[in-house]
């Protein structure tokens, strides 16, 4: 497999997982690093409403978890497939990695409706 494929496969596959990851830590309420202004402190809890919490930095950093394992599995992936990947399958990648990202853009702007 060239270079640029493997690069490519693992570049998509942290997106894929990127994606996944971001999202379903929201959706399914996992505990995550939230911060507390106010209180000047660090929690990590599933949700905290009781109080004005922010849970961007823990949502990201499960979707930065998420990438390193995609991109480890496109890694794997890389490893066991020796020879080039053909073309329906880079442009697979592509769809779904761009499907991935397109979603969950949709779900978080589906969260804040009506703004």
């Amino acid at each position: 497999m060239p270079r640029w494929q493997r690069v490519y496969l693992c570049a998509t596959c942290a997106v894929i997982g990127f994606a996944l990851a971001y999202t379903l830590c929201d959706f399914g309420q996992w505990s995550r690093l939230h911060y507390l202004p106010y209180e000047r402190r660090w929690v990590i809890a599933p949700l905290v409403v009781d109080r004005l919490a922010m849970n961007y930095l823990g949502t990201f950093l499960w979707g930065v978890g998420g990438a390193i394992i995609g991109a480890g599995i496109g890694a794997g992936a890389a490893l066991a497939w020796k020879r080039p990947l053909p073309q329906v399958a880079l442009s697979l990648l592509t769809a779904w990695s761009l499907t991935a990202f397109v979603l969950a853009g949709c779900y978080f702007t589906w969260n804040v409706w009506p703004f």
